[in-house]
């Protein structure tokens, strides 16, 4: 078996077809195992999932399970895992139909312990192409890979690395893949970046993560840095590992928080990532980004609320 494929379910019967019809499309000249995780779905996605495994019998297979989550249904899958290589696909997604092949391609040319690509983010209105890197296609270095996108799915490993390595997704909280995907590293002797969008990710407006209202789930991203830092060696990587959390805690919790006036959720992560990286202002990365971006980051430490609301309002209105 070349590639493992993890599609975890849950009630997505709208979507599912289009993900599933995407493997089907791939070249059969790459051996596939597309596990099917239904974490527990009351619509017809069960119905669908089994009509696939009926009909494909040889490359996809289904399993069910009680409701746990999304980290939940990702880590029950790889225990089925047999393929080579292992890859994650939102079942609301949906492959290029080239992507088995062109990663499969690069694996085999370049060695690679992980490769990561580009993606096509879309919606019912419009597509854009996703880049990683500002770069071509080419090796990079374990400092490059951690600043890239944390997304599960536009990346894809070695098996017996990942499972060797207990490489497993938080439970129950959001910001699963920020809290996973930077451990890659530390098994990771040969990344790769092919600058290629194989991946089609679908913006939905009706999600809980895409929706403008307030949700307690957005506190979880100190869970994940939590989670992070267990994993890495935060003495090698302490510039890198500083400016994560300088973006996580400080500026996207605060675009997310701060129009809904969230004070003391806002103060607990301030109050986080000041007992994490007292001096993180001095930080080589952060010093790189823009004035408008920097002064965002001071009015949240200094608590100059309003200030920070203004400025967001500001950049979102240079966009």
């Amino acid at each position: 078996m070349d590639i493992s494929i993890i599609i975890p379910v849950y009630n997505v019967e709208r979507y599912l077809k289009d993900c599933l019809d995407s493997i089907i499309q791939q070249s059969n000249e790459i051996m596939l195992q597309a596990i099917i995780v239904d974490d527990g779905s009351s619509d017809h996605s069960q119905t669908i999932a089994k009509h696939y495994t009926m009909l494909y019998p040889d490359i996809f297979e289904y399993h069910r399970k009680t409701n746990g989550g999304l980290s939940d249904a990702r880590n029950y899958g790889v225990r089925f895992a047999k393929g080579t290589y292992l890859m994650f696909l939102d079942s609301d997604d949906y492959l290029r139909e080239d992507a088995c092949f062109a990663l499969f391609t690069c694996l085999k040319k370049t060695q690679a312990d992980v490769v990561l690509y580009d993606y096509i983010s879309f919606d019912e209105h419009q597509q854009k192409a996703v880049t990683m890197l500002a770069s071509d296609s080419g090796f990079i270095s374990d400092r490059q890979y951690l600043l890239t996108q944390p997304t599960a799915w536009n990346k894809i490993v070695k098996t017996e690395a990942y499972k060797q390595h207990h490489i497993t997704f938080p439970k129950g909280i959001w910001y699963e893949d920020r809290a996973t995907t930077g451990a890659y590293i530390n098994f990771a002797k040969r990344i790769y970046y092919l600058q290629q969008p194989l991946y089609y990710y679908r913006q939905r407006t009706n999600s809980i993560m895409n929706q403008q209202m307030y949700h307690p789930k957005m506190l979880d991203m100190k869970t994940a840095i939590a989670y992070m830092l267990e994993q890495l060696d935060i003495q090698r990587y302490h510039d890198e590992v500083e400016y994560i959390c300088i973006s996580n805690l400080i500026y996207q919790s605060g675009e997310r928080l701060l129009p809904h006036h969230k004070k003391e959720e806002m103060a607990m992560f301030v109050h986080y990532m000041n007992d994490l990286f007292p001096n993180w202002e001095k930080n080589p990365y952060y010093l790189k980004r823009s004035k408008l971006y920097q002064s965002i980051c001071k009015a949240i430490k200094q608590n100059h609320l309003g200030i920070a609301r203004r400025l967001f309002h500001l950049k979102n209105k240079m966009v």
